[in-house]
C-alpha cells in the first residue's frame, strides 16, 4: 500500500496532510496512539521544512510518500535540495536514543530530536538535487507498544557473504563478516550469535530470547544497532528484490570490472604457505629483509651509470617498445607474488583465504588476495605481519632486481633497462605501500595500530569540519569523536602529508629532474604520461564517487 501526494511549501494543506496520515495509519492497522505519533512527527517536520524554505525562497513543491511495508510505515519527505533542513549536515552525527537528555541540544535541531522520540527510525537521503528526510515507524502488537521496534522483523542475510570464525572450537566464538568486495564488519560472540541465526523467518525477538537462554541478558538497542549496521553494509536481503535485476547487475559489474578468481584458493595458498613457511620464521624473514638491503651495494657500485641509464629510458622503450612487454610481466609476476605473501602469512595463523584471483581494471591487471579473516587473529602481531608480508617480499625482490640490473650495466643487453625500469617501478611502489594516506599495507597497519576503523575518511571528515568551523562555514564538532580519536586525527592528518611530501612528491620531482637533464626529449614525453596518468585517476575516482552520490547517499541520525 503507497500513497503519494506532492504539496506546495504553504502551511495552509498542513490539515488535509495530518488527515491523510491518520487514515493511512488506520488502513495500516496502527492503534489510535500509534497514528497520533505518526501523524504529530510528520506534521512537525513539514512545518519544519515551510519555515526553512522560507529562508531561502523556496518556492517548489515537496513531496509526501506513505508505503505500508508489512510491519513498518515508511514517510518519506522528498524536498528542494537548496532547503537546509538538515541542521547537523554531517553524515556522522547520531540523534539521541529515547531516554537521552535533551537539554544541551541546540534549539535549531530541537525539532529533529523530538520527532527521533516518536519514530522508530530517522534519516537523511541525498538524490542529486533533490534532498529527503525518511521517518519509519513499526507496528506493534495490542500491548507491546513499548516493545523494541527491532523485535518483529525477520531479517535474513544477502546470499555471497563470507563469515570467517574466530575459534571453530569454541561454543560461541566472535568472527568476522565479510561483503564481497565491500565492508567488513568484526562481531563479538553475541553479534555472532545473532547473526548465525538471521534466517528470513526467525524474529529478533525469538533469537533475543534464545540469546537469553545461552548467553545471557542483552539490550534490545544492542539489536537495533547491529540491524542497523548490517543494512547499513549492504548484507541484508531486500524483500522483493528481482532476481533477474540483480543477475543483469551482477552482469553488468563483470562487464566492466573483469575479474578472474582461482578456484579452491584457500587450498592453493595453503600449498604456496607449505612450500614457503621458512620465509615467515624470524631467520626467514630477517634473510628477506637482508636481500632487500643488500640491493644498496650494487646502487652504490653503479650509481653513475644507474642514474644515466634511468635517463636513457625513455629513448630505449621509444625506440624498442616492445621491451615493455617483458617488463609488464615482470610487474605482474611481482605483484602477484606480493600478494601471495600476504596470503601465505595469514594461513600461517589459520586464517583461511576465501578469494585469489586477479581483476582489470584501469587498463591494469590488478592482484588481489583476500585476507580478511586476519582480523580474527588475537595478537596485533599476527594481524600486522599479515600486512607486512607483501612488502617486506617486494623488499627482497627491490634487491634482487637491483643486483641484476647492477650485472646488465653496461653490457649493451635488452634486458638491462627492462630491470632498471623494473626496479624505478619497484621503488615507486614500495614508497606508496608505505604511504599511509592511501588504502594499502601501511595504512591497514596504521589502523590496526591505533584500534581506529576507517581512519582515512574520520580524519578527514573531523579535520574538514575543523576547519570549516574556523572559518565560520560549519560546526567543527558535527562529528563526534573521543579525546584520544581527535590526537589520532590530527597526527594522522599533518603526519600523513608529511609521508606523502617524502615518499611521493620528493622522489617524482626527483625522477622529473634527471629525466629533464638526461633524456633526449628532455623527459616532455614520459611528464606528460605521468601527468595524464594522475590526471585520469583523479577524474576517473572523482566521477565514480560523484555518480554513486547522486545515486544515493544515506545520513543516518538514527
Amino acid at each position: 500500500m503507497r500513497i503519494s501526494l506532492s504539496l506546495p511549501p504553504d502551511a495552509s494543506w498542513l490539515d488535509l496532510t495530518e488527515q491523510m496520515v491518520l487514515r493511512f495509519g488506520e488502513r495500516a492497522g496502527f492503534s489510535e496512539a500509534m497514528r497520533r505519533m505518526l501523524a504529530g512527527s510528520i506534521l512537525e517536520a513539514c512545518e519544519e521544512l515551510i519555515r526553512v524554505g522560507e529562508t531561502v525562497e523556496s518556492r517548489e513543491p515537496f513531496n509526501l510518500v506513505l508505503e505500508f511495508r508489512g510491519e513498518a510505515v515508511v514517510a518519506e519527505i522528498e524536498y528542494d535540495g537548496r532547503v537546509p533542513l538538515n541542521p547537523h549536515q554531517a553524515e556522522a552525527y547520531e540523534v539521541p536514543g529515547v531516554d537521552a537528555d535533551l537539554g544541551g541540544v541546540d534549539v535549531g535541531s530541537l525539532w529533529l530530536h523530538l520527532i527521533k522520540r516518536r519514530m522508530d527510525r530517522v534519516y537523511f537521503q541525498f538524490r542529486g538535487s533533490r534532498r529527503a528526510l525518511r521517518l519509519v515507524k513499526y507496528s506493534r502488537e495490542l500491548g507491546l507498544e513499548r516493545r523494541a521496534w527491532v523485535m518483529a522483523l525477520r531479517p535474513r542475510l544477502k546470499p555471497g557473504l563470507h563469515l570467517h570464525l574466530g575459534d571453530s572450537k569454541t561454543l560461541h566464538p566472535s568472527g568476522v563478516l565479510q561483503k564481497r568486495g565491500g565492508v567488513v564488519l568484526r562481531l563479538g560472540p553475541s553479534e555472532m550469535f545473532v547473526v548465525r541465526r538471521l534466517d528470513g523467518e526467525t524474529t529478533l525477538h525469538d533469537i533475543y530470547m534464545a540469546h537469553v537462554d545461552e548467553l545471557g541478558l542483552i539490550q534490545p538497542a544492542a539489536l537495533s544497532s547491529l540491524y542497523e549496521s548490517l543494512e547499513a553494509a549492504g548484507m541484508l536481503a531486500v524483500a522483493g528484490e528481482e532476481a533477474s535485476g540483480s543477475r543483469w547487475r551482477a552482469m553488468l559489474r563483470r562487464l566492466i570490472n573483469p575479474d578472474f578468481t582461482i578456484p579452491h584458493a584457500d587450498n592453493f595458498v595453503t600449498w604456496v604457505y607449505d612450500r614457503s613457511h621458512f620465509f615467515f620464521t624470524p631467520l626467514g624473514i630477517g634473510l628477506l629483509l637482508a636481500i632487500g638491503l643488500s640491493g644498496v651495494i650494487p646502487l652504490w657500485l653503479h650509481h653513475a651509470h644507474v642514474k644515466m641509464a634511468v635517463g636513457e629510458l625513455e629513448a630505449v622503450f621509444l625506440d624498442h617498445p616492445f621491451s615493455l612487454a617483458p617488463l609488464y610481466l615482470l610487474i605482474l609476476l611481482h605483484a602477484m607474488i606480493h600478494e601471495l605473501a600476504h596470503g601465505a602469512a595469514c594461513k600461517r595463523y589459520g586464517g583461511s583465504i576465501p578469494r585469489l584471483g586477479v581483476m582489470f581494471y584501469l587498463a591494469s591487471f590488478i592482484f588481489y588476495c583476500d585476507t580478511t579473516a586476519a582480523w580474527n587473529f588475537p595478537l596485533k602481531r599476527q594481524r600486522l605481519l599479515v600486512s607486512l608480508a607483501g612488502p617486506i617480499v617486494s623488499f627482497a625482490i627491490l634487491g634482487t632486481g637491483l643486483w641484476v640490473a647492477g650485472y646488465l650495466i653496461g653490457s649493451g643487453s635488452a634486458w638491462e633497462p627492462v630491470f632498471v625500469a623494473f626496479s624505478v617501478f619497484n621503488f615507486f611502489g614500495l614508497a606508496m605501500t608505505f604511504n599511509p594516506l592511501i588504502k594499502m599495507d601501511a595504512y591497514y597497519m596504521l589502523v590496526d595500530l591505533t584500534e581506529t576503523p576507517n581512519l582515512r575518511d574520520r580524519s578527514f571528515r573531523f579535520l574538514e569540519r575543523r576547519l570549516l568551523g574556523w572559518l565560520g562555514l560549519g560546526d567543527d564538532k558535527a562529528l563526534p569523536a573521543t579525546f584520544r580519536e581527535r590526537r589520532i586525527f590530527w597526527w594522522y592528518g599533518v603526519l600523513g602529508s608529511v609521508a606523502t611530501v617524502f615518499f611521493l612528491v620528493v622522489p617524482v620531482a626527483r625522477l622529473v629532474h634527471l629525466l629533464h637533464a638526461e633524456s633526449v626529449a628532455r623527459g616532455r614525453i614520459a611528464f606528460a604520461l605521468i601527468v595524464c596518468a594522475l590526471l585520469l585517476a583523479r577524474l576517473g575516482s572523482a566521477a565514480f564517487s560523484k555518480v554513486k552520490a547522486l545515486r544515493s547517499r544515506e545520513y543516518k541520525l538514527a
